[in-house]
């Protein structure tokens, strides 16, 4: 008689836990209003025209304090736009860092040490002097005359978001759905640092270095958490945070 007992099966490996993802959606009518209202305001500088108002140029002590009064402006319309367009997305996306929070964490000082270490590699073996961008030296500017707080909130909190919004959540997360990811990457990249050169009248690559590796960083930290719009937020959020509190502290004592 032949012995029907089944041997027990091997206890099976419980599944793998998948890393989040989150889909950015389709293009939709509200992408298209913010998209619109910020290339009127960080592309065409529509809000610089505030500027040519002598009542308006006059209200303020500066003129320094005058064009980061445009710059709050546009920045808190655009701030206000993306939350209600893409404010649940943004939200939902913070539980990217419920699965292994410590490296996740960990991984933004990370990656900012990293991008200014390759920053600096890069600028090091061009053998040229490094230059700064117009961009960098407005800032620099703003910062004598504009409180800290002030400036954080504008190119810390506000900022951020919108440049995330639309180099990342619309160039990559959304773009990706019609044109393969890594092309999106690329155009994200190029993107990013094209702007900060807007307005100036001039390009120079080596001031363009630090926004290329930063683009690249953020770009890829958006792939890799599955297009986290809330992880890239806090990432660029850290990198400015850390260079306004830096431009704060040595900026007066190096003369800047």
């Amino acid at each position: 008689m032949k012995n029907t007992a089944r041997s027990p099966k091997p206890y099976a490996s419980p599944p793998k836990e998948k890393r989040p993802a989150y889909d950015a959606g389709r293009f939709r009518r509200g992408d298209a209003v913010v998209l619109v209202i910020y290339g009127l305001l960080m592309g065409l500088g529509l809000a610089g025209l505030l500027l040519l108002v002598p009542a308006y140029a006059d209200y303020f002590a500066s003129e320094n304090h005058a064009m980061f009064s445009v710059n709050l402006i546009s920045y808190v319309v655009l701030f206000c736009a993306v939350m209600v367009v893409a404010g649940p997305h943004l939200f939902r996306t913070f539980g990217t860092f419920v699965r292994n929070p410590w490296a996740k964490f960990g991984l933004i000082p990370g990656l900012w040490l990293a991008s200014f270490l390759t920053t600096a590699g890069i600028l090091a073996a061009s053998g040229l002097d490094p230059t700064k961008s117009e961009n960098q030296l407005t800032i620099e500017a703003m910062t004598r005359d504009v409180p800290f707080v002030t400036m954080f909130v504008t190119a810390a909190v506000m900022g951020p978001l919108v440049e995330e919004y639309v180099f990342r959540h619309l160039l990559i997360g959304k773009m990706s759905r019609k044109v393969p990811v890594w092309i999106c990457v690329v155009v994200s990249v190029i993107a990013f640092a094209a702007l900060h050169f807007v307005g100036a009248g001039t390009f120079d690559w080596i001031s363009a270095v630090p926004y290329l590796v930063l683009g690249t960083a953020f770009s890829l930290a958006y792939v890799f958490t599955g297009m986290s719009l809330a992880y890239v937020y806090v990432l660029h959020f850290f990198n400015n945070a850390v260079s306004l509190v830096l431009a704060y502290s040595f900026g007066p004592l190096m003369g800047i």
